[in-house]
């Protein structure tokens, strides 16, 4: 065999089994591993056969014939090579020895690039149980500091296990789906006798995962005398220390101060997890921001947050103090994305003030800005764009409004989504009723719009089979987001559908924007090199693009040639006549009611809960457009859009996968629905809806008011 063969052989295996173990797991590296060696056996045993000659061989000779042949061709430029007698007994001990250390140092080399583990085993040691100085040795709390020190171990060790960061919701209200990051914990072998011995001396040979071991050393609790005193905020102040158990270096040393026990442990687990987050290579970099990691820990005090609810006041209240948590850490620029996306996600839900819809959209573009791969957060900022853009949409405190826009609109055009600069100052006007209530002018409507378009653009394209492959092996911090859409096709479908059915809805409100803006001109781009390329990039989707969409729609609410006319050219209807048009829509009838996979691209089938929550929202939007335009609309056309809200609002309630705690809080408070609600008369059918979710989301609700009456 040919020198050059065998090394490139060798070195093209080399460089494969490196680049899986430095993108993959140890079981993927001891699969491939097997499965390399598995291969190379068969290939030398069929060239050991080429060369056994006319005398009878079997497999095992024929094996030892073709690895005699490959070692010498491989030790031949080192001067080793024997073609006479090959390597030999003793030389084949050494090359099987090379080989196992070889493969010894790959597994550490996998190891290296793996997330620690945490050692919790010395968390409880290392401070005495004795009384603190003071009036007759006491403390306040009635404490030694051991007992308080092995409280605090209880708390951490409880907190270090609750602290996972999770795939955050679609929608406001919803309930979280995979794990993304989490902490894993272990503990020393304590294996006594000789078995004991034998394996802890094999485990010195062999790697290991890379540990992190976690120590605390808790503060006495009693008032010092002096100069320095003890604020309500500092009455448990701890020292947590994270190290390498094997030399017992120090990694990171960090004092953390709060008001109770509790709250110093919850911010000893986040520091913990901020640093052994950052430690691993499969960790997003949008699950950790801030370094003594207060972001994660009020994240975590967030979801402790919990209140027996009868009514929505109820719930109301316990978002008013989880919003309070993550104020304070999320309004910086060094946090956690999936924690500015919780809070953001709790201002949208909250809903007023209307300036919390514009608060959860600034908090979406920072998070665009610094996560551009995190994709559920791009996906929410469109969503919130489409809903800041609605003609309707009304602002109570014009100059919080304006910071806020002036912000989003920076962040935007530094992102590239945005074609022109706007100013802030002059895009929130007074509403022309004389009212106290601000809007924005049809231009920044348009370039909000413009922005959603895009980012639904890149947001599809990433959700399709190729761009799931791809994320899923050329990065493998997003590994673990991208594998729940390669497990099935219902995950991927039905995230999928919601973004079409999104641009879809985009697509509708831009249409309707431009045609008022060519009624009321707004400020124009000055012309440029770049302007020419900036109209392509940022003109309206194509028929095709909205194919797909068009059909889940049908197939959720049933046909409608208004929705069929959305794409079309504008150019062709004259500027002067209203859109959406004056129609007969005929009441809906879904050919099929059932939620489906849609195994071909042609079929009128979806699973996608998303898209049925979208295709409500599109019909809302079409509905407020219509009554804005017209000066009154027939009984069967409102009958025909309230009838087609509800139908697909249905399919969300009653979608198995739905990621929706309480439907009624999301649609109560969403503001493309805010038409509807504003005119119950003329939307009985949403009416009804509405009243029916609340008594099913909030079945004590009505006890719960005949009791406060009784009292009263």
């Amino acid at each position: 065999m040919a020198t050059y063969v065998v090394w490139v052989i060798f070195a093209v295996v080399a460089v494969l089994l490196g680049f899986v173990g430095y993108h993959f797991g140890v079981r993927t590296v001891r699969w491939l591993t097997g499965i390399t060696a598995l291969g190379l056996a068969l290939a030398i045993t069929a060239y050991g056969l080429t060369r056994s000659g006319p005398a009878s061989s079997n497999l095992e000779s024929s094996f030892a014939r073709g690895a005699d042949a490959v070692g010498d061709a491989f030790f031949h430029p080192l001067g080793l090579g024997n073609p006479v007698s090959g390597p030999g007994r003793a030389g084949w001990v050494v090359i099987v020895i090379l080989l196992v250390l070889g493969y010894r140092e790959l597994e550490a080399w996998s190891l290296h690039w793996q997330a620690p583990q945490l050692d919790t085993s010395k968390l409880g040691d290392g401070q005495p149980s004795i009384k603190p100085h003071g009036p007759a040795g006491k403390s306040a709390d009635g404490l030694t500091d051991g007992q308080r020190h092995q409280l605090l171990a209880a708390e951490v060790g409880f907190r270090l296990a609750a602290m996972e960061v999770r795939a955050p919701a679609i929608l406001p209200g919803g309930s979280r789906s995979g794990g993304l990051a989490t902490i894993a914990e272990t503990s020393g072998f304590s294996g006594g006798g000789l078995a004991g011995a034998i394996i802890r001396f094999f485990g010195l040979l062999w790697p290991n995962p890379r540990q992190v071991q976690v120590q605390v050393w808790m503060e006495s609790a009693s008032e010092p005398t002096g100069p320095r005193t003890v604020t309500p905020a500092d009455l448990a102040r701890v020292t947590v220390e994270l190290s390498d158990p094997r030399n017992g270096a120090t990694l990171s040393t960090k004092t953390l101060a709060a008001a109770t026990v509790d709250e110093v442990a919850t911010r000893v687990a986040g520091y913990v997890a901020r640093q052994v987050f950052s430690m691993d290579p499969a960790t997003p970099s949008w699950c950790y921001g801030a370094p003594d990691g207060g972001d994660l820990a009020a994240l975590l005090l967030s979801r402790q947050l919990r209140v027996r609810v009868e009514t929505p006041a109820d719930v109301l209240r316990s978002r008013f103090e989880q919003i309070a948590r993550l104020k304070t850490v999320a309004m910086g620029r060094r946090c956690a994305g999936v924690v500015r996306y919780e809070l953001a996600q709790l201002y949208s839900i909250q809903g007023e003030p209307p300036e919390q819809h514009l608060t959860a959209l600034r908090l979406h573009a920072v998070n665009r800005e610094q996560y551009p791969r995190f994709y559920r957060g791009r996906y929410r900022l469109c969503m919130s764009l489409e809903m800041i853009a609605d003609p309707g949409f009304r602002f109570t405190d014009r100059e919080a409004a304006r910071d806020d826009l002036a912000e989003i609109l920076a962040i935007l055009h530094r992102c590239r989504l945005t074609e022109i600069q706007l100013r802030a100052d002059d895009e929130i006007r007074p509403v022309a009723d004389g009212s106290v209530y601000s809007e924005l002018t049809p231009a920044v409507r348009l370039e909000l719009l413009k922005a959603a378009q895009q980012e639904l653009r890149g947001v599809r394209r990433q959700l399709t089979l190729g761009g799931v492959l791809w994320g899923a092996f050329a990065r493998r911090h997003e590994r673990a987001i991208w594998r729940v859409y390669l497990q099935g096709l219902r995950a991927r479908q039905s995230f999928h559908d919601g973004v079409c059915v999104a641009e879809l809805l985009v697509a509708a409100r831009r249409r309707a924007t431009e045609q008022r803006l060519q009624a009321e001109p707004g400020p124009q781009a000055e012309p440029g090199l770049g302007r020419e390329a900036a109209e392509k990039r940022f003109r309206p989707l194509k028929p095709r693009h909205l194919r797909l969409a068009i059909r889940v729609a049908s197939a959720i609410a049933g046909t409608d040639q208004l929705i069929d006319s959305i794409p079309k050219n504008p150019r062709h209807q004259n500027p002067r006549d209203p859109w959406p048009p004056a129609s007969s829509p005929t009441p809906p009838a879904p050919p099929d009611p059932r939620d489906r996979l849609r195994w071909w691209p042609w079929s009128r089938h979806s699973v996608s809960w998303q898209a049925a929550y979208n295709t409500a929202c599109l019909y809302a939007a079409l509905a407020a457009q219509r009554l804005a335009t017209a000066e009154s609309l027939p009984a069967a056309e409102r009958r025909a859009w309230d009838e087609r809200v509800v139908i697909s609002l249905e399919r969300v309630v009653n979608n198995q996968y739905a990621e929706m705690e309480r439907p009624y809080d999301t649609v109560s408070q969403d503001p493309d629905f805010s038409a509807l609600r504003s005119a119950p008369e003329q939307f009985p059918a949403f009416k009804k809806f509405l009243a029916d979710q609340r008594r099913m989301d909030y079945p004590d609700a009505d006890v719960a008011q005949a009791r406060l009456g009784l009292a009263d």
